[in-house]
């Protein structure tokens, strides 16, 4: 297995088919490894998705962080996501198992949200983006709408 630190799985705002200017971002900072996918679920938090690890599937991107500007990408990347490290955060960075589509296995940091979640609607099939295309919450959410 590979040292998660370099790898960033993404199954939200940050994957290269959603139009947000944090995907363009990294995209700049990382190198896009493949389509993978991870053991978990996603939820409609009202603007964007959240992670859950655990039962089912979601479908993502994961991404290779360029060593030279590693420190500076995690450190933008941790600021969007709300990540500080302090209780009551939304979300947490942690380490999951990762399957990329050529059947690669990786280890990789992903942002889990970390509050309840109860309530909140489960978005089909675990993939972001046809549930942003028709959600004018999350477009806007992007700056796209």
């Amino acid at each position: 297995m590979n040292d998660a630190t370099n790898y960033l799985f993404v199954y939200g705002t940050l994957r290269s088919d959603i139009p947000s200017s944090m995907s363009k971002f990294l995209r700049r900072r990382a190198t896009l490894v493949g389509k993978a996918t991870v053991s978990g679920r996603l939820v409609d938090l009202g603007g964007y998705p959240g992670f859950l690890a655990g039962e089912g599937k979601t479908i993502g991107e994961l991404y290779r962080i360029s060593d030279d500007q590693a420190a500076e990408t995690w450190q933008m990347l941790d600021a969007y996501e709300g990540v500080t490290g302090l209780p009551g955060e939304d979300y947490r960075r942690i380490e999951i198992d990762v399957r990329v589509g050529n059947g690669g296995s990786f280890r990789a940091q992903i942002y889990e949200f970390q509050q309840c979640a109860e309530g909140r609607t489960e978005i089909p099939n675990g993939d972001y983006p046809p549930f942003y295309r028709n959600n004018p919450e999350h477009r806007k959410f992007t700056g796209n709408d």
